[in-house]
């Protein structure tokens, strides 16, 4: 089974740009779609929950990554990934991104407008990747390493996994319409879940530990 990969981009960013990360991502056998999203208006929604500048779509597929087969994926993954890391949040990012906000406002400057990974959640859902702006490269390949070990507990476990379980603390993220925001504590080095209403609310980040 193949994995699939798409890069959604913002409509005035250079397709180009991403000929060497499409290049490292397929490296392993990867199917990588690139995609140019159509201009977008304006949104009148928390910052977090405006699509970044690029989107890395990944598919389900995921539990060959621990087998043979699959190392091949997970070593181009990395590969790819690390490119666009120096492209988006490296010291100097070729791509961009700046979000105005309403004042007052948590979000502001707290996560990168630039990148974000996604996967399909159980209920039909997303669950969504954000990096603060200042992350190292380790930190951000560790971050997608602990994303996708997250999500093939959520796929083969199917409502008994850690994020089902820490979705069930938020009573508004058990529909599918809502997006599930986590990050990674860059002190904690663990995935932690994002109440981005109380957040909202109470203007600060607020979060609840995935795990433990």
């Amino acid at each position: 089974m193949d994995l699939r990969i798409e890069l959604n981009f913002s409509s005035d960013l250079d397709e180009g740009v991403f000929a060497d990360i499409v290049e490292g991502l397929s490296a392993g056998g990867a199917k990588v779609a690139v995609k140019r999203r159509p201009p977008e208006g304006p949104y009148a929604s928390l910052e977090w929950l405006i699509p970044t500048a690029v989107i890395v779509f990944l598919g389900p597929y995921l539990a060959e990554f621990s087998k043979e087969t699959g190392k091949l994926h997970a070593n181009a993954l990395h590969g790819g990934l690390a490119k666009l890391y120096r492209k988006v949040l490296g010291p100097e990012p070729e791509i961009t991104c700046t979000i105005i906000g309403t004042p007052g406002k948590a979000g502001t400057k707290v996560f990168s407008a630039a990148v974000s990974v996604r996967m399909a959640r159980n209920d039909g859902g997303q669950a969504v990747l954000l990096f603060p702006t200042v992350t190292s490269s380790e930190d951000f390949s560790l971050a997608v390493d602990l994303f996708t070990e997250l999500m093939s507990e959520h796929y083969a476990l199917n409502g008994a996994d850690p994020l089902t379980r820490a979705m069930a603390l938020i009573p508004y993220l058990n529909s599918p319409q809502y997006q599930v925001l986590v990050y990674m504590n860059p002190e904690a080095k663990e995935l932690e879940l994002i109440d981005y209403v109380e957040s909202s609310r109470s203007r600060k980040l607020t979060t609840r530990r995935i795990r433990g």
